[in-house]
Protein backbone atom coordinates (compact mmCIF):
# COMPACT_ATOMS: atom_id res chain seq x y z
CA UNK A 1 0.00 0.00 0.00
CA UNK A 2 1.19 3.28 -1.15
CA UNK A 3 1.31 6.29 1.23
CA UNK A 4 -0.34 9.46 -0.52
CA UNK A 5 -0.18 11.91 2.67
CA UNK A 6 -0.38 11.97 6.35
CA UNK A 7 -3.23 11.56 7.17
CA UNK A 8 -3.21 8.01 5.23
CA UNK A 9 -0.29 7.34 6.97
CA UNK A 10 -1.45 7.90 10.20
CA UNK A 11 -4.87 5.88 9.13
CA UNK A 12 -2.93 2.97 8.22
CA UNK A 13 -0.74 3.09 11.28
CA UNK A 14 -3.96 3.15 13.69
CA UNK A 15 -5.72 0.00 11.51
CA UNK A 16 -2.97 -1.61 13.06
CA UNK A 17 -3.05 -1.16 16.49
CA UNK A 18 -4.77 -3.43 19.73
CA UNK A 19 -7.51 -2.55 22.00
CA UNK A 20 -5.05 -1.46 24.45
CA UNK A 21 -2.96 0.69 22.12
CA UNK A 22 -6.14 1.98 20.70
CA UNK A 23 -6.97 2.76 24.46
CA UNK A 24 -3.77 4.45 24.80
CA UNK A 25 -3.71 6.70 21.99
CA UNK A 26 -7.34 7.78 22.41
CA UNK A 27 -6.48 8.78 26.04
CA UNK A 28 -3.34 10.90 24.73
CA UNK A 29 -5.38 12.61 22.57
CA UNK A 30 -7.97 13.54 24.85
CA UNK A 31 -5.11 14.68 27.44
CA UNK A 32 -3.78 16.81 25.12
CA UNK A 33 -6.82 17.98 23.34
CA UNK A 34 -7.57 19.59 26.92
CA UNK A 35 -4.31 21.25 27.29
CA UNK A 36 -4.88 22.83 23.77
CA UNK A 37 -8.29 23.93 24.27
CA UNK A 38 -7.03 25.60 27.41
CA UNK A 39 -3.99 27.33 25.48
CA UNK A 40 -6.06 28.53 22.59
CA UNK A 41 -8.49 29.94 24.19
CA UNK A 42 -6.13 31.75 26.96
CA UNK A 43 -5.09 32.98 23.49
CA UNK A 44 -8.26 34.22 22.16
CA UNK A 45 -8.85 35.81 25.67
CA UNK A 46 -5.58 38.05 25.15
CA UNK A 47 -4.73 36.92 28.39
CA UNK A 48 -0.70 36.20 29.71
CA UNK A 49 0.28 32.97 31.66
CA UNK A 50 0.78 35.27 34.53
CA UNK A 51 -2.54 37.08 34.36
CA UNK A 52 -4.03 33.49 34.36
CA UNK A 53 -2.25 32.52 37.41
CA UNK A 54 -3.27 35.85 39.25
CA UNK A 55 -6.70 35.21 38.15
CA UNK A 56 -6.52 31.70 39.43
CA UNK A 57 -4.01 31.05 42.47
CA UNK A 58 -2.43 28.52 39.79
CA UNK A 59 1.07 29.05 39.46
CA UNK A 60 2.25 30.44 36.08
CA UNK A 61 4.88 27.51 35.80
CA UNK A 62 1.76 25.12 36.51
CA UNK A 63 -0.11 26.56 33.72
CA UNK A 64 2.81 26.09 31.32
CA UNK A 65 3.35 22.68 32.13
CA UNK A 66 -0.81 21.84 31.51
CA UNK A 67 -0.79 23.89 28.14
CA UNK A 68 2.51 22.40 27.31
CA UNK A 69 0.84 18.63 28.38
CA UNK A 70 3.29 18.13 30.78
CA UNK A 71 1.02 17.88 33.67
CA UNK A 72 -2.50 16.78 33.58
CA UNK A 73 -5.08 18.77 35.76
CA UNK A 74 -7.25 18.05 38.66
CA UNK A 75 -10.60 18.82 38.05
CA UNK A 76 -10.51 21.30 40.92
CA UNK A 77 -7.86 22.67 38.65
CA UNK A 78 -9.28 22.81 35.25
CA UNK A 79 -12.48 24.55 37.04
CA UNK A 80 -9.88 27.12 38.15
CA UNK A 81 -8.96 27.81 34.80
CA UNK A 82 -12.15 27.38 32.97
CA UNK A 83 -13.19 30.05 35.97
CA UNK A 84 -10.44 32.41 34.95
CA UNK A 85 -11.07 32.14 31.25
CA UNK A 86 -14.44 32.57 31.46
CA UNK A 87 -15.64 29.93 30.13
CA UNK A 88 -16.84 26.38 31.74
CA UNK A 89 -15.77 22.84 31.68
CA UNK A 90 -18.21 20.34 29.31
CA UNK A 91 -18.34 17.04 28.79
CA UNK A 92 -19.37 16.26 24.98
CA UNK A 93 -20.46 12.98 23.54
CA UNK A 94 -17.91 11.89 20.93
Amino acid sequence: MTTTNFKDYVKRIEAGLTPEERATLDTFRDHYGVANQLLQLRLDRGISQTELSERTGIAQAEISKIERGIVEPRTGTLAKLARGLDARVTLLSA
